[in-house]
């Protein structure tokens, strides 16, 4: 593999708050916030339309960005804009509105109005003048006088599963498993056979809890399980599996036993061999159809997939996750839904291969939790734990409705949904609390709520019947001739629906021209980035659709500062600014190793001199150094070049070719005088000089030299920007960030430095 290679951006995820001052023009805030109309206070969008006040001026909660509730058809708002009556009940000598908005002098002053008005059906006085309204069934055309039939169907729970519109009423129907009741409109599932009844699955600290829908004991008894959070089922195979949790992350487990005709046999317990750690994972999902497993790990921001056996796994969502909590699955429509509390709080939705990813909700929400699907209606439920609600949306993140809200369901954690009830595990004290309630709340009428059992830290839970996983009479992950599911070589994910699927491959491996197989890269281009949460460095193809890992990641970090590359060795050297270590890997994962160790402080930078076998590194702690070493022997062979004589040394970059090396430095409190800089030097440490510097560098990083064009560009972390300069004639050229051409402060910025 000489002829490898690789593009190298560092990511490092520091964020700079400058105060305002006096004379600055009004505050932008930054996409993720709200601005208020005081033109200083930027506040979290989960916080707007809340029903709290967080700007200073209230603005978060003004009419004209918050919607007021609005009333039923033939109906009208009192005073408290929360509270509506029937327009009939208007002016009739009866207080109906507990402040009396509905009667008053205005129903003399404004009744004659109403004569002469127009209206097809009625007409009712309001504080505004005559309104009409209609019989049962109608409602006011646009003309605002004449009646036209009202689509019911459109109104959130009229029919707990299929609605029919018809001429002034409509009709409920059950999708097939399902009976109409005798209320028309509710649907209750069919039990097959006929004694087997739906059970809740409760996760908790012990084990893994059964008991009926209204809470009485099971006969099902699930052996013991150590500290569960996350747990699923497959009911076409009655299993069900768990994570175990143990001290470490090695003795943390996936596991899973048979519970056929809901008789835990503690022999049939079999562990899961998870290639990647689950010991951060909370929640779980399976896909029933293919027995894929899904998780979400909250540590190490991630949504991760493996497949039936466990030997695959690979990272679907890695970016702009900064705590997902919750997951749910409809692998007939191959959709995969999450929750995510991090800087933007908000509920997401993307295909079963990580692909297409969108953004449901992000206003009016904080600590998203438990989340849960309607796979008949296709709606998604989600629990915020902070705002104390249950909410829901539809696919597509319209038709937001709220099922309850208030002090009955604070700190919701697990939620699912059967028929017509929602079931969450509630703690009324927050963690604190060691006992955990599990409610059930009719998702068409609140006041329905009970709580169902109590046990100790309760956390997922499931109804556990066939109507929750509905089978599909073929996917496109179904096993080939061969034994292989969807003819794929390592994992198969459904992808846009149960028709489409995607082949992926384990880490260190590409998918091949066919779409199926997979092979080792040969002398392809990646791209090689690092992260600091989770404290992890990938390889990844920049330009196939699935992002596949061209390399084994190198894991177990704490703070990846710095990075570069050895193509003739195949080696990745990375400087961990936490861990106070220089150390390296293989592609493939093997030969991890720590070089340096002794007098590391604040690694910025590292650079490898491909030609002379030499590396290169950035200081940033007492002695602001820049040091040399050899890449083999490197403890016995380092030396410092340049000591002091610089603010913060940060990012560094060779020209081996032409002799030179060139390096950042920060200025802590920038002046007129005293600007960040780029200076360069002969890599032996002397010429020691600036190279470029002005009133509009700050604070440059992520240096990256394209050595055939004589082009070096860099991130300035202050401004935002990514900027170049010609080496022969110093001209200077910025790349200004927006929406259509973003950049991220201290991100490196690597081109194809054609290394050899």
């Amino acid at each position: 593999m000489t002829n490898l290679q690789l593009i190298t951006p560092m990511f490092f995820w520091v964020f700079f708050f400058l105060g305002p001052k006096s004379d600055d023009p009004p505050k932008t805030c930054n996409p993720k916030q709200f601005a208020c109309k005081d033109h200083v206070t930027c506040i979290s969008k989960g916080w707007r339309c809340d029903g709290e006040k967080d700007c200073p001026d209230g603005s978060d909660e003004s009419p004209d960005i918050c919607e007021p509730n609005q009333c039923p058809v033939n109906e009208h708002s009192c005073l408290d804009l929360d509270v509506c009556i029937h327009m009939s009940k208007l002016c009739d000598g009866v207080s109906d509105c507990s402040d009396g908005w509905d009667e008053g002098p205005h129903c003399r002053e404004k009744a004659p109005e109403c004569t002469s008005f127009g209206c097809e059906f009625h007409c009712g006085v309001t504080h505004d003048g005559p309104r009409c309204y209609c019989r049962t069934g109608y409602e006011v055309a646009a003309d605002g006088k004449k009646c036209k039939d009202f689509n019911e169907c459109s109104v959130y729970g009229t029919c707990s599963q299929t609605c029919t519109n018809t001429e002034g009423s409509y009709t409920c129907s059950c999708v097939e498993g399902y009976l109409l009741q005798p209320d028309n409109r509710s649907c209750k599932a069919k039990n097959e056979p006929v004694d087997r009844l739906p059970v809740l699955l409760i996760a908790n600290l012990h084990g893994i809890r059964c008991t009926s829908l209204s809470g009485s004991a099971s006969r099902l008894s699930v052996p013991h399980t150590n500290q569960t959070m996350a747990m699923d089922f497959i009911y076409a195979e009655e299993t069900v599996c768990w994570i175990d949790v143990g001290d470490s992350p090695a003795a943390t487990q996936l596991k899973c036993t048979s519970i056929q005709d809901l008789k835990a046999n503690s022999t049939s317990i079999r562990p899961v061999n998870i290639t990647l750690s689950l010991h951060h994972v909370e929640q779980m999902a399976i896909d029933w159809l293919t027995g894929n497993f899904y998780f979400v790990d909250d540590v190490d921001d991630r949504v991760f997939v493996c497949n039936k056996n466990g030997q695959t796994c690979v990272t679907l969502l890695d970016q702009e996750l900064h705590n997902p909590k919750g997951i749910a699955l409809d692998p007939a429509m191959g959709k995969l839904f999450f929750t995510d509390y991090g800087s933007t709080p908000r509920v997401e939705r993307c295909d079963m291969d990580g692909q297409n990813r969108t953004k449901l909700v992000d206003s009016k929400i904080v600590f998203p939790h438990g989340i849960t699907l309607d796979l008949v209606n296709r709606l998604v439920y989600w629990a915020d734990a902070y705002l104390d609600y249950i909410e829901v949306v539809d696919y597509e993140g319209k038709n937001r409705h709220t099922i309850i809200q208030g002090l009955l369901i604070e700190h919701l954690y697990g939620l699912t949904v059967f028929e017509n009830y929602l079931y969450a595990t509630n703690s009324e004290e927050g963690n604190l609390n060691p006992k955990t309630s599990v409610i059930r709340v009719n998702r068409f009428n609140s006041s329905d709520f009970q709580v169902v059992t109590r046990l100790d830290r309760g956390a997922a839970l499931h109804v556990y019947h066939q109507r929750r996983q509905p089978q599909v009479r073929s996917h496109a992950c179904a096993l080939d001739q061969f034994g292989k599911p969807g003819s794929c070589s390592d994992i198969c994910l459904l992808s846009n629906s149960h028709k489409t699927r995607t082949c992926r491959c384990r880490s260190g491996f590409s998918l091949g021209s066919d779409g199926k197989s997979c092979k080792k890269p040969e002398h392809e281009l990646f791209l090689v980035y690092g992260k600091g949460r989770p404290g992890i460095i990938r390889g990844m193809d920049m330009n196939a659709k699935v992002p596949d890992e061209y390399m084994i990641p190198i894991e177990n970090l704490m703070n990846p500062r710095a990075l570069d590359f050895h193509a003739a060795s195949e080696f990745i050297y990375f400087a961990d600014a936490t861990s106070y270590i220089i150390g390296r890997q293989k592609i493939d994962g093997t030969e991890r190793d720590t070089i340096l160790k002794d007098g590391i402080h604040t690694v910025e930078g590292i650079a490898v001199d491909w030609i002379g076998g030499n590396l290169y590194w950035t200081d940033d702690g007492p002695k602001k150094s820049i040091s040399v070493a050899r890449l083999e022997k490197a403890s016995q062979t380092r030396r410092t070049l340049i000591e002091g004589k610089m603010s913060h040394p940060r990012a560094i970059v060779v020209d081996p070719q032409h002799g030179w090396m060139y390096w950042t430095d920060w200025e802590e409190d920038p002046t007129e005088s005293n600007r960040g800089k780029i200076k360069k030097a002969w890599m032996d440490g002397s010429h020691h000089q600036v190279f470029l510097t002005s009133k509009t560098v700050l604070w440059p990083n992520g240096l990256s030299l394209d050595i055939p064009q004589g082009i070096l560009y860099w991130v300035d972390a202050y401004y935002d920007r990514i900027e170049m300069v010609f080496l022969n004639t110093t001209e200077r050229k910025v790349w200004e960030c927006s929406h259509n051409k973003p950049c991220s402060p201290c991100r490196g910025v690597i081109i194809n430095s054609k290394k050899k």
